[in-house]
């Protein structure tokens, strides 16, 4: 457990998961895009940037706060940020 914690110290763990965010979104797009008729449907960008979106804000604003110099305002923008776009992906899913 003790190796773990350097991990839990630095921003390599947020940064890490915000990578791995935006290839799912990349992984997705391109494969709906190629799969049109699959069970997932028609290809929808918005669906999957509107659902990845509003998680990598909120990893985000775990970033700005934990940095050493927290930053309210960064904090404040991506928590915001994260609300706009999980209140888009309502909207989108209630258009389908």
């Amino acid at each position: 457990m003790d190796r773990l914690v350097p991990i839990f110290d630095s921003d390599a763990l947020p940064i890490g998961i915000l990578v791995l965010i935006v290839f799912e979104a990349l992984v997705l797009v391109i494969w709906q895009r190629r799969n049109p008729d699959s069970a997932l449907g028609k290809p929808n960008v918005a669906r999957i940037v509107s659902f990845l979106g509003a998680g990598g804000s909120l990893v985000a604003a775990m970033i700005f706060h934990r940095r050493p110099d927290p930053s309210p305002e960064g904090f404040a923008i991506a928590m915001l940020s994260a609300m706009v776009i999980h209140l888009w992906h309502i909207a989108v899913l209630l258009r389908r």
